[in-house]
């Protein structure tokens, strides 16, 4: 637990005490405002990453003021366009939380543990340093962030490990997809691979005395030198 120690002992919680863990208070995000509103006017950059910062300093804007469902529109349009970044998942499940929707909230808990683990173990090489660059404390632990959350959902009776992170398919646009997926494996199995096992033992099992035209899979008797049914000449090699 040093790295949360250290992390709460930073200048962001200086002067705040009220019942909170500081761990889930909304406050360690607000130092991130100036940050956000300067990267959004950098001309320079990338116009999705601008909308990004712009719509991230949105949510926090309209958390600080207490308009809860303001601010999950604002994250939720930040998330759809950089899903990789943990403190928007956070924010997201913060909100979630205190509007009553636990089963939400611990979705965007384990998709905001799943991005700070990529994040931790360098597998964001490129967006990486624009994640440290807009966060304002030091980045938090994630076997302890894991912890807390985990002791966090088991209060609200929710086991952690049994979570699935959040997702942004719409129900009917997954199950369409399940059932194309379904429509086609029927078809291949249908059209493609049972009748292919059909054939092969409708050609390689003959009724005695009998030769299979290889043009179209007819019997004949082994008297004839033409196929009965469409004239094919039997190659007997």
């Amino acid at each position: 637990m040093i790295g949360l120690c250290l992390l709460f002992s930073n200048n962001i919680f200086a002067g705040y005490i009220d019942n909170e863990d500081p761990f889930f208070s909304y406050r360690r995000f607000y130092s991130q405002l100036d940050i956000l509103e300067n990267a959004s006017r950098d001309e320079k950059a990338r116009s999705d990453v601008t909308a990004f910062m712009r719509n991230l300093a949105d949510g926090i804007y309209a958390i600080s003021a207490g308009d809860l469902k303001k601010a999950k529109t604002a994250l939720l349009k930040a998330r759809e366009i950089w899903p990789e970044y943990f403190g928007t998942d956070f924010l997201l499940a913060r909100v979630s939380e205190d509007t009553g929707d636990y089963k939400l909230s611990a979705k965007f808990y384990k998709s905001y543990l799943n991005n700070l683990k990529a994040l931790s173990e360098g597998r964001y090489r490129i967006s990486g340093p624009l994640m440290r660059g807009i966060t304002p404390y030091s980045i938090e632990n994630y076997n302890d962030a894991y912890a807390l959350v985990q002791r966090r959902l088991r209060g609200h009776g929710i086991d952690l490990a049994a979570v699935q992170p959040f997702d942004t398919m719409p129900a009917f646009l997954r199950f369409m997809i399940i059932f194309v997926i379904l429509g086609l494996a029927y078809a291949i199995m249908a059209y493609g691979v049972i009748p292919y096992f059909k054939r092969r033992h409708h050609v390689n099992n003959p009724p005695e005395g009998s030769w299979v035209c290889k043009k179209c899979d007819a019997y004949n008797l082994n008297i004839r030198l033409e196929c009965e049914k469409c004239g094919e000449k039997h190659d007997w090699r």
